[in-house]
C-alpha cells in the first residue's frame, strides 16, 4: 500500500450523484448500479491515480479485472454509493475485504488519505512478507488480506527479479573492480517507481540495503 493521490471528481459523478444516490435510497435494492458507480469515466481516474494498480496491495492489473470498490461498504451507508472519496481500484482479491462489521473502515489505513510517512508508521516488509508495526497495521493487513498466500508468491516473483537483476551488477562491478555507476542505480531504483507493482515492498528494500 502506498499513498495515492486522489483526482478531482469524474464530472459523470459531479452531474449525477444526487440522482443517482436519491435513486438508490428510496429503492429496495442492495447494492447499487454497477453502471454507474464503475462508470468508465471514474473507472479511468482511478485506473490513471493509481498507476493502473490495486488501491490497496499494489498488485498490477494490467490485462486482470479491474473493480470499483466502496471503501466503506453501502450497506453500512447508503449516502456512500456515489460518493467519490468512498471509491477506489481494487483486484477481485482485495475487494472480497473483511466485512466492515467485522473491521470498520476507520480502523484501517487508507491509501488517498494517509501519507507514505504515515503509512511506514503501521506496516513495513520483510522480503516478500508484510508485517505489522501497529495494531491499525494488523487490522489493515487483515481487512485486505495482504498476507495471503497468494500475494506472498506474487511479491516474491517480483523479488527474484529484483535479486537477478543485482546480483548481475554486483558481479560486474566485482569482475571489473568498480563502482556501481549511476545507470546501474537508476536500472535499480527503477523497482521502486510508483508505476511499478509492490513499490512499496522494493522502497523498504532499497533502504534498508542501499547500494553505494
Amino acid at each position: 500500500m502506498i499513498h495515492i493521490k486522489r483526482l478531482p471528481e469524474p464530472k459523470i459523478l459531479i452531474k449525477k450523484k444526487r440522482e443517482w444516490t436519491s435513486q438508490f435510497i428510496k429503492s429496495d435494492k442492495k447494492r447499487p448500479d454497477h453502471s454507474k458507480y464503475a462508470h468508465q469515466e471514474i473507472k479511468s481516474t482511478l485506473i490513471t491515480m493509481s498507476h493502473n494498480k490495486c488501491f490497496y496491495c499494489e498488485t498490477l492489473l494490467k490485462g486482470s479485472t479491474k473493480e470499483v470498490d466502496h471503501l466503506i461498504e453501502v450497506s453500512e451507508d447508503k449516502k456512500k454509493a456515489y460518493e467519490w472519496s468512498n471509491l477506489f481500484l481494487s483486484c477481485s482479491n482485495c475487494n472480497k475485504k473483511i466485512p466492515h462489521t467485522s473491521i470498520p473502515a476507520d480502523h484501517v489505513l487508507n491509501p488517498c488519505e494517509d501519507q507514505d510517512e504515515e503509512i511506514r508508521k503501521h506496516i513495513t516488509f520483510i522480503n516478500e512478507e508484510i508485517i505489522f508495526i501497529t495494531d491499525k497495521g494488523e487490522l489493515t493487513i487483515q481487512k485486505f488480506k495482504l498476507n495471503s498466500e497468494r500475494l506472498d508468491y506474487l511479491r516474491l516473483k517480483q523479488l527474484q527479479k529484483f535479486y537477478e537483476v543485482l546480483v548481475s551488477i554486483l558481479m560486474a562491478i566485482k569482475h571489473e573492480n568498480r563502482k556501481i555507476s549511476a545507470h546501474e542505480k537508476e536500472v535499480l531504483q527503477r523497482f521502486k517507481r510508483l508505476d511499478n507493482c509492490y513499490s512499496f515492498m522494493f522502497q523498504t528494500i532499497l533502504e534498508k540495503y542501499p547500494i553505494q
